[in-house]
C-alpha cells in the first residue's frame, strides 16, 4: 500500500487524484476486511463444526502433555471415565500415568514408543475407569505433535476406545478353544438347507483328529463329512439324520469313515437339531468309538462265536434258528437244517493230540462254508458237532428236501478229501441228519432234536451218510429223554443196584465177582446197562455213575470180608476212562477204600483198552495213584482195540480179560483160537493173570484151561444176580466142592 502512494506522489499527481487515490485504496482495505471477516467466520464455523465432530465421536479423543497432564477430552472421553463434563474430568485428572494404568509401567511403555516412532496404534492396556475405579480394557491410538521450526515436542494427541467387552469375548474364545482342544472329540455347528448343501458353522480341532482333514476344509466343502462315510453306513447315515430332521428328535447315530489315510473308524454323532423356516441348524458331537467298538465286537465274537474255528457257536445258531422259523412263516416257503457229526472224532483228537484235533476243526469249518451260500449259516454248537441251516431251500417240502439232500451230499463229499494235518494225511467222514422245516415248529431247540436224531439215525445205519428226519423215530427219542430223566432221579431214590457175576478159578472154585449195574426201575422193571450207560456218556452222566458204583460195590466187598467166608472174595468194578483220567480219582477212591475199611488188594478196577490211547505218561501216573492204594488193575475187552505191547509192559496192570466176542466163536474159528492162544501166552510172559468172560459150555472152558487161563466168567458158571443170591450161590459151591459146579438157572 505505502509503495503504491509512493509512486502515486512520484507522479506528481494532484490533490484530486490523491484523494481519489486514498479513496480506492479505502475501498480496497475495506474489501480486504471483508474477505478477511468472511474467512475467519468460516474458519470458525469449520472449527466449532471439527470440535462437534470430536464430541460426537464413539472414541475417546484427548489431548495431553508429555508429563501425563490432560489439556483436552471429547465426551466419549469423559464418559470412559465416568466424569458428567469435560471441566470435571480436566479437574480430576493430574497425573494420567499414575491414575489411570492398572499396571504403573504401562505410561512409561507408551512414552517410549510415542518418542521412538512419533506414533503408536492400538496399544492395548487395563485402566482404571478414573472416577469410579472400575478395571476395563482399552485400546489407545495416538501421535506425537512438534514445533514445525524447532522440531520439539509439544504434547501429544490421540484416541481411546473401550475393548473390554472385545477383550471378554476374545478370552472366552481362547479359553473354549482350549477346552475344546482337550475333547476326545469334535464339537460341531452345521446348517442344512431345503434343496440344497450345507454350510459348516464351527468345529473344533478335535473334528481334525478324528478325520485327519482340517476343519478349514471342512467350512471350505462342506460335503465333505458325506464323502467321508463308509460306503456300506452311507444309507443309514444319511436315513438316521433325515428322520431326526423329520422328527425334530436328537440325532444320534453310529457308523464307519475313512479317514485322510484311508484307515476305518468307528464314530458316533449325537445332535440337536434347531429348526427353522428354511433350514435346520444341528448342534452337536462327534466322538471316536473305534476302540469300544472293537471291544464290544472282541466280547461279541467271545459270546456268539467259536473262538477256534471263527463259526457262529450254539447261542448265536439258536438266535439264526428263530429268524429262519419266522422267516419260513412269513414267506410261506421251507428252509433246511443241517446236522453234521464227524465220525471217530475223538479217536483222531485222543491218538494224534488236541493240537491235531483243533487243525482238524479248522479246516472242516473252512470246507463247510464252501459248501453254502453267503446268506446260509455255518455254526459249531459242540465239539465235533456242527449246523447248516439253509435259507430259502424251496416253496414246497418236495423241492426243499431235494435241496437238503443235495447239501448234505456236498458236505459229505467235501469232508471225504484228505485232510492234511501236519505229516498226517487223515481221511475223515461224517454222519448228517436233515430236517426241512416251515415254522409250523416255533422252538429251535425241538428242531434241533429232530436233526439230531436224523443224524444218529445215519450214524446206526453206518457212518458216513446221511438220513432225513423221520417222525416215526420221535416216539423212541422221547422214551430215551423221558429214560435220561429218570436216570438222573435213580441215583437219589437209589434205584440203581449192583448185581453179581462169578469169577471161578481153573478148578472150578469161586474166588470173586464182578460188579455189574442194574436199574429197578419203577415202571420198566429192571433195566440193563445196555439201555442207560450210552445215555450217561452222552449226558454227561458218566462220573456220577462211576462213583456210584465205587461206593456200592466197596461197600459190598466191605461186608464180605466182615464174614471169614467170604473174606478172600475179590470184587471187580468198572470204571469208565473219563472217571479215571480226572485228577482227583485216586483220591475219591482213597475216601471211599477209607470210609468202609476195606482190604484194597480184594478190589480190581477194570479199564477198557480206550485207555491205550488217552496220553500214555498221563495214564501211567494216574495208574500208579492207584497201585498205592493196593488195588488191583486189568484191561478190560482184550484184543479189541488200542493194545500196544510197548504200552502194556509199561503199565502197572495185575490181569487182562480176554473179550467175550472172542471166546463165543472158539469152538468154530480157526483165527480166534489162534488169537485167543496169543493172548493168552502174552499175558503169561508179561506176567499178568488172564480171565476169560462169556464162557458158556465146558468146550470152552476146557480150551482155555489148556492153554493157561486163570480165571472164568459166564452163563457156564452163572449170569448176574443181586447180592443176597450171589452169596447164596458162593455158599452153596462151596458145600459141592470144587469142579461140580452146576450153572445157576436164573432169569437176570
Amino acid at each position: 500500500m505505502s509503495s503504491i502512494h509512493a509512486t502515486l506522489i512520484d507522479l506528481g499527481t494532484s490533490k484530486d487524484w490523491l484523494i481519489a487515490a486514498n479513496f480506492i485504496l479505502s475501498v480496497l482495505l475495506g474489501l480486504w476486511m471483508l474477505r478477511y471477516r468472511a474467512l475467519y467466520i468460516a474458519s470458525r464455523d469449520t472449527q466449532s463444526n471439527y470440535h462437534d465432530l470430536i464430541d460426537n465421536l464413539s472414541e475417546g479423543v484427548y489431548r495431553s502433555t508429555l508429563d501425563g497432564r490432560q489439556l483436552s477430552a471429547n465426551k466419549a472421553l469423559v464418559r470412559l471415565n465416568g466424569y458428567a463434563n469435560e471441566a470435571e474430568m480436566l479437574a480430576g485428572v493430574s497425573d494420567i500415568g499414575r491414575e489411570w494404568y492398572v499396571e504403573p509401567g504401562r505410561r512409561d511403555e507408551f512414552r517410549r514408543i510415542l518418542q521412538r516412532d512419533g506414533h503408536i496404534e492400538d496399544f492395548v492396556s487395563e485402566i482404571y475407569r478414573h472416577k469410579t475405579r472400575e478395571r476395563i480394557w482399552v485400546s489407545e491410538s495416538a501421535r506425537l505433535v512438534r514445533d514445525k521450526r524447532s522440531g520439539k515436542p509439544l504434547y501429544c494427541e490421540g484416541s481411546v476406545r473401550e475393548v473390554t467387552e472385545t477383550l471378554k469375548r476374545l478370552n472366552l474364545e481362547a479359553q473354549f478353544r482350549k477346552l475344546t482342544s482337550e475333547l476326545p472329540g469334535a464339537l460341531f455347528q452345521f446348517v442344512s438347507y431345503t434343496g440344497r448343501t450345507s454350510d459348516v458353522i464351527y468345529a473344533s480341532a478335535g473334528l481334525e483328529r478324528i478325520t485327519g482333514h482340517p476343519v478349514a476344509e471342512f467350512i471350505a466343502r462342506p460335503t465333505l463329512f458325506g464323502d467321508i462315510v463308509a460306503e456300506a453306513d452311507i444309507d443309514a447315515f444319511r436315513e438316521s439324520m433325515q428322520t431326526a430332521a423329520a422328527t425334530g428328535s436328537g440325532w444320534d447315530h453310529e457308523f464307519r469313515i475313512v479317514d485322510r489315510d484311508g484307515r476305518e473308524k468307528w464314530v458316533r454323532v449325537t445332535a440337536t437339531p434347531e429348526i427353522g423356516d428354511s433350514n435346520i441348524t444341528w448342534h452337536g458331537y462327534l466322538t471316536d468309538i473305534s476302540v469300544r467298538k472293537r471291544y464290544e465286537m472282541e466280547i461279541e465274537e467271545l459270546a456268539f462265536f467259536d473262538p477256534l474255528t471263527k463259526l457262529p457257536n450254539r447261542r448265536l445258531f439258536m438266535r439264526r434258528m428263530t429268524q429262519a422259523i419266522t422267516g419260513c412263516a412269513a414267506r410261506g416257503d421251507n428252509d433246511v437244517l443241517l446236522f453234521i457229526d464227524l465220525d471217530n472224532f475223538k479217536t483222531l483228537n485222543d491218538t494224534q493230540g488236541h493240537d491235531t484235533g483243533d487243525a482238524f476243526l479248522i479246516q472242516v469249518a473252512e470246507r463247510l462254508r464252501q459248501c453254502v451260500s453267503a446268506k446260509d449259516l455255518v455254526a459249531r454248537i459242540g465239539g465235533d458237532e456242527f449246523v447248516i441251516i439253509i435259507d430259502e431251500a424251496g416253496d414246497d417240502t418236495a423241492r426243499a428236501t431235494r435241496r437238503g439232500i443235495g447239501a448234505a451230499g456236498q458236505v459229505l463229499a467235501a469232508l471225504h478229501d484228505p485232510f492234511e494235518l501236519g505229516e498226517l494225511n487223515h481221511i475223515a467222514s461224517a454222519s448228517v441228519g436233515v430236517v426241512v422245516f416251515d415254522g409250523a415248529e416255533q422252538r429251535p431247540d425241538e428242531l434241533l432234536k429232530r436233526a439230531d436224531i436224523a443224524m444218529y439215525q445215519a450214524k446206526a445205519a453206518g457212518r458216513n451218510g446221511m438220513a432225513l428226519f423221520d417222525p416215526a423215530t420221535m416216539d423212541r427219542e422221547t422214551e430215551r429223554y423221558r429214560l435220561l430223566s429218570d436216570l438222573r432221579k435213580a441215583f437219589t431214590r437209589k434205584e440203581l443196584e449192583l448185581h453179581y457175576q462169578v469169577q471161578v478159578d481153573d478148578t472150578g472154585n469161586a474166588v470173586g465177582a464182578e460188579g455189574l449195574l442194574r436199574w429197578s426201575h419203577p415202571e420198566l422193571g429192571m433195566v440193563y446197562p445196555d439201555r442207560f450207560i450210552p445215555l450217561a456218556e452222552q449226558f454227561g452222566l458218566n462220573d456220577e455213575l462211576t462213583r456210584y458204583v465205587l461206593d456200592a460195590g466197596v461197600g459190598a466187598l466191605a461186608g464180605w470180608q466182615s464174614n471169614p467166608e467170604t473174606a478172600n472174595l475179590r470184587l471187580s468194578l468198572n470204571v469208565s476212562v473219563q472217571s479215571f483220567n480226572t485228577d482227583d480219582f485216586a483220591g475219591r477212591l482213597a475216601e471211599i477204600i477209607g470210609a468202609h475199611g476195606v482190604d484194597a488188594s480184594k478190589l480190581t478196577l477194570e479199564l477198557t483198552e480206550h485207555v491205550m490211547a488217552q496220553n500214555h505218561e498221563h495214564v501211567a501216573g494216574r495208574m500208579a495213584e492207584v497201585k498205592k492204594l493196593g488195588v488191583r488193575l486189568s484191561l478190560d475187552d482184550f484184543g479189541t482195540g488200542y493194545s500196544s505191547l510197548a504200552y502194556l509192559k509199561t503199565l502197572p496192570l495185575d490181569e487182562v480179560k480176554v473179550d467175550g466176542g472172542f471166546i463165543a466163536d472158539i469152538e468154530h474159528s480157526e483165527s480166534n483160537r489162534a488169537l485167543v492162544k496169543t493172548i493168552l501166552v502174552m499175558a503169561r510172559n508179561l506176567g499178568l493173570n488172564a480171565v476169560a468172560e462169556h464162557v458158556e459150555n465146558v468146550r470152552q472152558e476146557a480150551f482155555l484151561r489148556a492153554f493157561g487161563c486163570d480165571f472164568f466168567q459166564g452163563y457156564l458158571y452163572g449170569r448176574a444176580m443181586p447180592a443176597d443170591a450171589f452169596l447164596a450161590y458162593v455158599a452153596e459151591s462151596r458145600g459141592k466142592g470144587p469142579r461140580h459146579l452146576e450153572p445157576m438157572r436164573q432169569s437176570a
